[in-house]
């Protein structure tokens, strides 16, 4: 009976993830993924104040080899990289490469081009952070 009742609890706790009902609770972990006040490439940025505050969270997957064209955001995003290898390239050339768990920020009207560069989708997440009726959260020059 003892063993069973160990086995149990091993499996439980470890395999289940859950503790015994009798053990202290145990607390969630929060990890800022990324804060800033200027985007990746050094430019400050500010909200739009014409309308109510509104934010979007938005998933974006690239093929392999897709690429998202020369384009702005007409307010701040915060990105965050599930998976995959993105490459941002700006009209100068300056590039920047982001992986799987990297998070960044885009200033509004900040021109870039975005590649997959790596051999697998990627998949990234973005905040925007706009108001009702702004327009399109992506504009391609």
């Amino acid at each position: 009976m003892f063993c069973e009742n160990h086995l149990a609890g091993i499996i439980t706790e470890d395999v289940l993830g859950y503790t015994n009902a009798n053990a202290e609770p145990q607390k969630p972990i929060l990890t800022v993924l990324h804060a800033g006040t200027e985007s990746d490439s050094g430019m400050e940025f500010s909200y739009p104040t014409d309308g109510k505050a509104k934010l979007i969270l938005a998933q974006a997957i690239f093929p392999i080899g897709a690429v998202l064209p020369m384009h702005t955001h007409p307010s701040p995003v915060v990105l965050h990289v599930l998976q995959g290898k993105l490459t941002s390239v700006r009209p100068n050339g300056e590039s920047t490469t982001y992986t799987a768990g990297d998070s960044y920020i885009e200033a509004p009207n900040s021109p870039h081009k975005v590649t997959n560069t790596g051999k697998r989708p990627a998949i990234i997440y973005g905040v925007f952070t706009t108001v009702e009726g702004h327009g399109p959260l992506t504009i391609f020059e």
